[in-house]
């Protein structure tokens, strides 16, 4: 077969035709590299390379690694307005610019969202609570060029990402608080309702900006928003009917209204119960495939959703990743390829980001492996 460019290849795959590789991925919010493994790589492969963290601890990998993996996207993405300014407090905490505190414990890897700000609200001070603005010009400085110049080298596929998750995980993760959330789910609707909505409107602004500046030169739009855990919905299918679905449609609907790209969501855990809700509101590639969570064998994921879903993840970040040998790593990979490979429609990734603890040698073997047994025909 003749040897593609990367962004035939990932176009190619998202048209369910089969392309001469499985395409791989690496780079946004939800399939990248943290800062210690990142640091951890570079000292494997002996390079100084220089790059920049964004968004609690994500690094910007450097293109040298890109195509040393043969990685085939390459993504454009908003920021936070120019007018916030960090400024981390003496107990490693800070607050972001839409009034969320995050705090990393010392001796720990990770931020946490912490002091939900509208754990007391009502539906009155949804619209006193000091809300950015979601179409300042400033998030959007520089992408376009960026975009224009990845597009007239047609040489990767272009992906929007933009770092924020949806309306249902922004109320319950951030600003209600879990516990709280899923009590308004049940016990307040008018409210549940009314924050869902005014997430979904300023998420609204948010993409009419970013789809204003780059919407004509990307391959794919990325959303995100978790419906699921390890074990079960974080939802029952029909709450998510009534409350979830209809801001799933406004934004969605959208996105579709304003780019030809495809519309690529996120969501963690078990989600299959949503899958087709999920297609019939436009959304054509699911990642992170969470292969260890209750009803994501990816197999089944085939056989069922196949011909409408291309699959964007798949390789096992809770146990192989971290904790097995390259041996078991390459098997993972081999797995999800058989699995998922046939007929195009799947694009290779860690089920999340790559997180303190994976040794670089599993990182390099998770693309090795890939390239080698990805050709095809997949055997």
């Amino acid at each position: 077969m003749i040897e593609l460019t990367s962004r035939e290849r990932v176009l190619t795959a998202l048209r369910h035709e089969e392309p001469d590789r499985v395409p791989l991925d690496l780079g946004s919010q939800i399939t990248n590299i943290q800062t210690v493994p990142f640091n951890d790589l570079k000292a494997y492969l002996g390079k100084g390379w220089e790059t920049r963290n964004w968004l609690r601890d994500h690094v910007e990998p450097p293109e040298e690694l890109l195509e040393l993996l043969g990685i085939d996207t390459r993504y454009v993405r908003t920021k936070a307005a120019s007018s916030f300014k960090r400024r981390i407090e003496p107990d490693n905490s800070y607050l972001d610019e839409w009034g969320v505190r995050w705090k990393k414990p010392e001796g720990t890897f990770y931020w946490n969202a912490i002091d939900p700000p509208l754990k007391n609200a009502t539906i009155e001070d949804l619209d006193s609570y000091p809300w950015p603005d979601p179409m300042d010009p400033s998030r959007t400085e520089g992408i376009r060029e960026r975009a224009k110049l990845l597009r007239s080298q047609n040489k990767y596929a272009v992906v929007a990402d933009l770092p924020t998750l949806g309306p249902f995980e922004c109320s319950w993760a951030f600003y209600r608080g879990p516990d709280q959330f899923f009590l308004d789910l049940i016990m307040d609707k008018p409210f549940a309702s009314a924050l869902l909505n005014k997430i979904t409107d300023l998420q609204l602004g948010l993409y009419k900006n970013l789809l204003d500046a780059v919407g004509d030169c990307v391959d794919v739009v990325m959303v995100a928003d978790d419906l699921g855990s390890e074990n079960s919905a974080l939802v029952s299918l029909e709450t998510y009917r009534e409350l979830v679905r209809p801001c799933h449609q406004r934004l969605w609907g959208f996105i579709k209204q304003h780019t030809d790209a495809r519309l690529l969501l996120h969501s963690c855990g078990s989600v299959v119960q949503f899958l087709p809700d999920l297609i019939e509101d436009g959304i054509e590639i699911l990642n992170p495939v969470q292969v260890t969570a209750k009803g994501m064998d990816t197999k089944a994921l085939k056989r069922d959703f196949g011909k409408d879903l291309t699959f964007w993840g798949g390789i096992d970040t809770k146990q192989v990743m971290p904790s097995g040998t390259t041996e078991v790593v390459e098997n993972e990979v081999k797995t999800r390829i058989r699995d998922l490979a046939p007929d195009g429609g799947f694009v290779l990734a860690a089920v999340h980001n790559l997180q303190p603890g994976v040794p670089p040698q599993n990182i390099c073997a998770m693309y090795d492996s890939a390239r080698k047994f990805g050709k095809y025909p997949i055997c």
